[in-house]
Parts: structure tokens; sequence; C-alpha cells
């Protein structure tokens, strides 16, 4: 923390590319991920006046490899994914954040984009259908714009959130697509569930 804070915005996009050449040689997630989770804590002080706690940096690596945190409500759980998020994607993963309705994805991608679009990433969000000329998917650029966009642009930003049923449903619909043109997912690699429990136990009927 004491390394990034005193960095200016160019500084930062330097160390970005940096930490990005470093993985690309080295094809080891460690290496930079302390780095990584300082400069996303630093974007998120200045861009929404929010600190990560070290106990949500303890979160945040506990998500990244691949199990369950388990916090209360107003402990910051969706600041927290923003650290594993940024991670992921900062290695050229797909990423998507799961959460259980539509509203709560279009909020917590609106209210996380900040940090985000000052790491240099876009972010998609995937609505449900709602009939014709409803938009169902926007993304948010790094300029902080939200534009209505196709389902493809949505799922092709580096982070994207949605619900358990449109991720579920349209991974369905991928493997049923006849031509690889109508998929609209890419390569999935991580995704981060919200309310697990609810929706891996709970709501396992649906896909």
């Amino acid at each position: 923390e004491e390394k990034v804070s005193s960095l200016s915005e160019r500084e930062i996009k330097e160390r970005i590319n940096s930490l990005i050449q470093q993985y690309q040689v080295e094809q080891k997630f460690d290496n930079i991920l302390c780095e990584s989770f300082a400069l996303t804590r630093e974007a998120s002080k200045r861009v929404l006046g929010l600190r990560h706690f070290d106990t949500q940096l303890m979160g945040g690596i506990v998500l990244h490899n691949g199990q369950i945190a388990e916090m209360k409500t107003g402990e910051g759980k969706t600041l927290v994914a923003t650290l594993p998020a940024y991670f992921n994607a900062l290695c050229d993963n797909s990423v998507h954040i799961i959460t259980v309705n539509d509203y709560l994805a279009k909020r917590d991608a609106s209210w996380m984009a900040p940090i985000y679009n000052t790491l240099g990433l876009t972010v998609g969000i995937i609505q449900s259908y709602q009939g014709s000329g409803s938009a169902n998917s926007f993304i948010i650029n790094t300029s902080g714009e939200i534009n209505e966009c196709s389902r493809a642009e949505a799922y092709n930003a580096d982070v994207t959130y949605g619900t358990n049923n449109e991720f579920g449903f349209d991974y369905l619909r991928d493997n049923m697509a006849l031509r690889l043109e109508d998929k609209v997912q890419r390569d999935l690699s991580f995704a981060i569930v919200d309310e697990v429990d609810s929706i891996l136990i709970d709501e396992a009927r649906t896909p």
C-alpha cells in the first residue's frame, strides 16, 4: 500500500502493464497477487473513497483460491469481489460476477465500475430478456459511460455482472447454437458467486 499510494495515474498504468508482462512471462498468479490487490485498493480509495480492510483482502484471496468466504450483510462483499475479479481479468481471464437478481447485478456493476475503469478494464452487464425493444445487455467503458450493446459484447468485457439464470441459460443456448457466430459467451475461466449457498443449494434446480 505504501508503494502504490504515492504513484501518479500514469505510474499506476505503467505498473499495470509491468504486471501483465510479468504474468505473461512467468505464468504464476502468486508473484503478482499482492501488488494487484494493492492497486485495486488504491483505485477504490481514489475513486470511491472506500479502502479495503485487511479482512476484506483476506476474503479476496479466499475467493481467488476458489473457496467460500462467509461475510455478513454490510461487511462489504461487493467491494471484496473487486480484488479477485480485477486480478483474474488482469491475467486475461474472462470474469463473471454472479448475483441473485437483475437489480443487484446492475447496481453492483455501476457502483464498482469506477474501480475497474481506473485500472483500464471494461465492465459488462447481463440482464433478463424483457421482450422486444428492451435492452438486456450493457457495457460500461473505461470512460464510465453505460451503453446498450449486444449480448456478446457484454460477455466480451473484462468483467461481466449478471444472474445465475442468465449465465446458465446463455451457456445452454451457446451449446445448442448451430453456428459459432451465434454463440455469445467466450471461454469460461473465473466466476464469483454471490449468495453461494442460495444459488448452488436452494436454487440448484436452475442450471
